[in-house]
């Protein structure tokens, strides 16, 4: 079988106190390294990439790594307010962006079928970084969209999780609920899944938006996000189970908070949850991470 070769992209890099960062502007501004303290918290580039050959969608056939922003959806569906059967991941991970690099880095982006700039912006701040999103509609109607932060880490690097209290769970794979009641069940659940399997559990209405992330050499990583714009957190967890083809399956965990109760825009504007761009104006939304090195680490 014939391999994939990966286009080569130009690679934005900064360091700024404890972070460093790279970026690739005509990859999506797919964030290839965010490293803390030289920890590095995402998946790195495959040695080698072939995309599978059925049907597991477009987001597969590049290699999938690294942070993307998933936006209008990520779940491709039919856009409930434009003429546009939306993408996988939807549009904004696979356009060229204007990236800058400086005490932030920042990140921008035309959509070329709705009337919006995006900006992604990160802001360094000693162990903090706050992720700065904005989208700004240039049109005269309102623009309903999802944003996923897409930050895929590595599942064998994490010790312990802390999760928010929530409402209900959901199988997001199964489509069906799921029989978790309390945060510490939920933990239990995905880091006991077994290699070859993965999951997307659904945590719906979550009474707060903190999570936080113990990994195997003691660093902590506490993620904070406006509940009230994204009610439900789901957590994506791949032990090697997906895409289950030979030479295809990856090993990468996520934590995404979602603005509706899962993974498609047409769910979320349907359930109302689904964020919205006023016309001639924007939206803007913060989410911060927060670094923690354990004792005695440099």
């Amino acid at each position: 079988m014939e391999r994939f070769t990966a286009p080569q992209y130009d690679c934005v890099k900064t360091c700024a106190g404890p972070w460093q960062v790279e970026c690739l502007p005509g990859d999506g501004a797919r964030l290839s390294r965010l490293a803390f303290n030289g920890h590095d918290l995402l998946t790195g580039p495959p040695p080698a990439f072939q995309p599978p050959r059925h049907g597991w969608g477009a987001y597969e056939t590049r290699p999938v790594y690294g942070y993307d922003d998933c936006m209008p959806t990520v779940d491709p569906c039919r856009h409930p307010a434009a003429d546009w059967d939306v993408p996988d991941h939807g549009e904004l991970c696979w356009l060229p962006w204007r990236v800058r690099a400086g005490a932030a880095l920042d990140c921008r982006v035309r959509s070329r079928r709705l009337p919006i700039t995006f900006r992604r912006r990160l802001e360094f701040d000693g162990p903090r970084l706050a992720w700065r999103f904005e989208v700004r509609n240039e049109g005269a109607a309102p623009v309903l969209f999802q944003h996923v932060m897409h930050a895929l880490m590595p599942p064998e690097a994490i010790a312990a999780l802390r999760l928010p209290d929530f409402e209900t769970a959901f199988d997001e794979i199964r489509r069906a609920p799921a029989p978790i009641g309390t945060p510490a069940a939920a933990a239990a659940s995905i880091l006991n899944l077994p290699r070859g399997h993965a999951a997307m559990l659904l945590l719906r209405k979550v009474k707060d938006g903190r999570v936080t992330i113990r990994f195997q050499d003691g660093l902590l990583l506490r993620i904070q996000f406006p509940a009230d714009m994204f009610p439900t957190l789901g957590i994506w967890w791949n032990r090697s189970g997906y895409p289950d083809e030979d030479n295809c399956r990856r090993s990468e965990c996520a934590f995404e908070p979602i603005p509706g109760p899962g993974s498609s825009l047409a769910d979320a504007a349907a359930s109302k949850t689904c964020l919205v761009a006023p016309p001639r104006s924007e939206l803007a939304w913060r989410v911060t991470w927060e670094c923690d090195a354990p004792a005695g680490a440099k």
